[in-house]
């Protein structure tokens, strides 16, 4: 198939309370999906070009088996559970955790619509210790990036985030995944909860020391570009798990987001 350029009268508008766009699967697409409507970011790219980060969703794929078990922290709309849930087939599992009402619903969708049932979605943030924490909802009624909604108490920056214009705000749910799931087997996680990343890992232990899964971290103090210092999460999978990280940018996959962190007896 060619080139993909998205619009056209293959999309379809709707949404009540804010502007959704719906694009049926076609030739060279392997998904209808579903997306709010000025989602700048990632539900541009899903609706335009039907996937998201094609690269890393390759580099994931490779770790993770036909059959297999995998965690998708922070799945947002579902840019890399929808992939991996094809991937492992009707007989695998992706538990995929979003704490926001909205983003869940539009995740669960994307799920359903394409008759996905490895995919198993959670409206959940995972963290250290089970609370609940009321933030604003994300506005998705303006363009912005609701894939940076954040559930700490503050993130190194609020860019092209957007509030709820009427103010409304939700509760959030925070579970340890060693509570949520008792899996037999783990062969991957992967982790983009806007600067949760270390409370995450640390609710996690039992899971990670039981299974030993490749985990691809995007981790909120690491510069790829410049790092030479290891950070908490890099010292926490390496003092509490025996784990190694790759910056898989400097090893010269300028395009990668995340830290790429397995055993140690693996990366060696």
């Amino acid at each position: 198939a060619g080139a993909d350029t998205g619009g056209g009268s293959s999309t379809i508008v709707g949404g009540e309370h804010f502007p959704t766009l719906l694009r049926p699967r076609s030739a060279g697409r392997d998904f209808t999906l579903m997306a709010s409507a000025f989602d700048m970011t990632v539900g541009y790219q899903l609706i335009s070009e039907g996937r998201w980060m094609p690269q890393e969703t390759r580099l994931l794929t490779g770790f993770l088996p036909v059959g297999g078990i995998a965690v998708d922290a922070g799945a947002n709309i579902g840019g890399f559970a929808l992939p991996l849930s094809k991937h492992v087939g009707p007989d695998g599992q992706v538990h995929a955790f979003e704490p926001f009402r909205a983003i869940h619903q539009i995740l669960t969708a994307n799920c359903a619509l394409n008759g996905l049932i490895s995919c198993f979605t959670y409206h959940n943030a995972l963290g250290s210790h089970p609370e609940r924490r009321r933030k604003r909802s994300p506005g998705l009624n303006a363009v912005g990036n609701p894939s940076k909604s954040f559930v700490v108490d503050e993130v190194a920056s609020e860019l092209l985030v957007h509030y709820d214009g009427a103010g409304r705000d939700e509760v959030i749910e925070v579970v340890r995944l060693d509570d949520k799931l008792d899996l037999p087997r783990l062969d991957l996680m992967k982790i983009d909860v806007e600067s949760s990343e270390y409370e995450m890992l640390l609710g996690a232990e039992q899971t990670i020391r039981k299974h030993r899964p490749v985990i691809y971290v995007e981790d909120s103090e690491a510069d790829l570009m410049t790092m030479r210092q290891p950070t908490r999460v890099m010292r926490l999978l390496s003092d509490r798990h025996a784990y190694g990280c790759l910056n898989l940018v400097q090893s010269g996959l300028t395009s990668m987001t995340s830290l790429l962190c397995a055993p140690q007896m693996r990366i060696s």
